[in-house]
């Protein structure tokens, strides 16, 4: 073995060790960053918790006036987070274990429902999240809930554009 042999294969060990530590941090910089990101998401579901609540306590919650702005906001949240799922910034199983209810309870009330199905063409984002929720929630096996959840998903369709002004509230 000669000296430019022995430097090619200490080079070479150094490259491989420079690679597995740079995988190793860009691994940490990247959960780091994703638990931080779920925190700020957090903090965006927080502005909604009223609603929240009421969707989940209020068995024939109906929104009327002030209320819709509160719907609007949060079902934005969840379009942003259907960005994130499509560009594999979120997985759906993380977005149905931490925030899945609160897409199950706006589908579950009548009134939001109704009114999404008329408006679907203004919130493609939110029905494509709620197709990817059902299409997972089905792969794990149905209960009664995820069955009728799934149920209604499939109805809404993403080109219905039934009100003249569909912010109106």
């Amino acid at each position: 073995m000669t000296l430019t042999d022995f430097g090619t294969m200490v080079l070479a060990i150094a490259t491989t060790i420079s690679l597995f530590y740079i995988s190793r941090q860009i691994s940490a910089t990247r959960t780091q960053a994703k638990g931080q990101f779920l925190l700020a998401l957090d903090q965006q579901f927080e502005k909604s918790n009223d609603i929240t609540v009421r969707l989940i306590n209020e068995q024939d919650f109906k929104p009327v006036g002030a209320d819709w702005p509160e719907i609007f906001r949060l079902m934005s949240v969840f379009e942003r987070m259907n960005i994130m799922l499509e560009d594999k910034i979120l997985d759906i199983g993380i977005i149905d274990r931490l925030h899945g209810f609160r897409v199950v309870k706006i589908i579950a009330n009548d009134t939001i429902y109704e009114r999404l199905e008329s408006t679907g063409a203004e919130w493609q984002d939110f029905i494509d999240l709620c197709y990817a929720l059902a299409d997972h929630r089905e792969s794990r096996g149905t209960d009664p809930q995820d069955k009728a959840f799934i149920e209604r998903v499939r109805k809404l369709s993403k080109q219905s554009h039934r009100l003249q002004n569909p912010w109106a509230y």
